[in-house]
C-alpha cells in the first residue's frame, strides 16, 4: 500500500510540475508575442483604399464618428479643414459595425476628405472605442495618446489641443 501511496504521490506532484511549467511557457508565448507586435509599425487600410501609418512625424487626431451623430456630423468640416490645412493627420474611425461598401457611401454622402477606417480596426488601434460620440483622440509622432476630447470639436479647439500636448511633451 505505501509503494501506492508513494507512487500517487510522486505523479501528483509531476503532473502539477507540468502544468506550472506548461502555464509559464504560455505565459512567456503570450508577452512574447505583445512585444513582438507591439514594435512593429501599426499600418491599417483605409476605406479609400490607402494605408495608414500610426506613427508618424506629425500629430495626429483620430476621430469616432457615426452617421446618425448630430454632433459628429458638425464636425466633419471642422475635421475638412484641419485634415486640408496638412498640419496634422487627421483619421476618421466608424463607431458603426458597417461593411466596407456602407461605409464607403457614408463617406461620400457626408463629404469625408480625411482617411477612414472600419470599426473592426478599433481593435488593432491603441486607442479603446469610446462610450461617447464624438470622441477625438490626440497623438502624438511617437503614437502615443496625449489627450481624448469627448464632445464635438473645431478646428481652432483641436489646434489648441494639439499645442497645449505639443507643450507638455518638451
Amino acid at each position: 500500500m505505501k509503494i501506492v501511496a508513494d507512487y500517487k504521490r510522486i505523479t501528483q506532484q509531476r503532473g502539477s510540475f507540468r502544468v506550472v511549467i506548461m502555464v509559464l511557457v504560455g505565459l512567456l508565448a503570450l508577452a512574447g508575442g505583445i512585444a513582438l507586435r507591439s514594435l512593429q509599425p501599426l499600418t491599417l487600410n483605409t476605406v479609400q483604399g490607402q494605408p495608414f501609418s500610426w506613427q508618424s512625424e506629425q500629430w495626429t487626431v483620430v476621430n469616432f464618428f457615426a452617421e446618425w451623430c448630430q454632433p459628429c456630423l458638425r464636425e466633419i468640416p471642422e475635421l475638412n479643414h484641419v485634415y486640408n490645412d496638412q498640419q496634422y493627420r487627421v483619421l476618421g474611425v466608424s463607431f458603426d459595425e458597417l461593411d466596407h461598401e456602407a461605409l464607403s457611401g457614408v463617406v461620400a454622402r457626408q463629404n469625408i476628405r480625411f482617411p477612414v477606417v472600419i470599426s473592426e480596426a478599433v481593435a488593432d488601434l491603441p486607442v479603446s472605442m469610446p462610450i461617447v460620440l464624438p470622441t477625438t483622440y490626440i497623438i502624438s509622432p511617437a503614437g502615443e495618446v496625449t489627450m481624448t476630447i469627448r464632445g464635438e470639436v473645431t478646428q481652432q479647439k483641436l489646434q489648441k489641443a494639439i499645442k497645449q500636448a505639443q507643450s507638455e511633451l518638451l
